[in-house]
């Protein structure tokens, strides 16, 4: 039964995902002196095929490595750890932002796109991640098509090792495209 609900997790230990994320996030700004997800960012809008949107200060891609046809990640533009670093206008561009995907998501098969979302930001005590960490959000979209879930495979979770079933510039394109199609329905509903 589709339902809208939060859940907020406090771990005993960091969870394997966080740990690996964030010791990858370390490991690249000891090599690069740079955030990864920076750089991350810089790639995506230098490569174009995955970018979904942008505004003043986020960015909606479909990572090269997602998981999900559909595995989109918004990403803050400037270099912030936590929801709690924004302000007030970063607030409201997040809010336009998440709205957006969505409402892109629900119009691309033009049908309620089941979704979870979590948030990742800097852990709340233990070491300062300041200097190499950043808040980004990842979507986990079973969907593939209209009517196709995307199951993962013994194998795949097993290894951790997961096989996205389409290209993604092939699905950040159809994304893109449900992305124009709900702007044009949302200034229809203005005007």
């Amino acid at each position: 039964m589709p339902h809208p609900h939060g859940q907020i997790y406090a771990y005993s230990q960091m969870p394997l995902k966080i740990r690996t994320e964030l010791n990858s996030c370390r490991a690249h700004h000891g090599k690069t002196g740079s955030c990864l997800i920076c750089d991350m960012n810089r790639e995506e809008k230098a490569f174009q095929q995955r970018v979904i949107f942008e505004n003043a200060h986020f960015i909606a891609y479909l990572p090269f490595f997602t998981d999900y046809p559909y595995g989109l990640f918004i990403v803050s533009k400037p270099h912030k750890t936590a929801l709690s670093d924004f302000t007030a206008e970063e607030n409201s561009s997040l809010a336009e932002m998440l709205k957006s995907m969505t409402g892109a998501m629900d119009t691309l098969f033009d049908r309620l796109f089941p979704y979870m979302m979590v948030i990742h930001q800097r852990p709340v005590n233990g070491e300062d991640v300041e200097a190499f960490y950043h808040f980004h959000i990842e979507f986990y979209p079973p969907l593939r098509d209209a009517n196709r879930i995307k199951y993962y495979a013994s194998s795949e979770m097993g290894a951790w090792a997961a096989c996205n079933p389409k290209a993604i510039e092939e699905t950040a394109e159809e994304l893109r495209e449900a992305f124009t199609r709900y702007q044009a329905k949302e200034s229809r509903g203005k005007g």
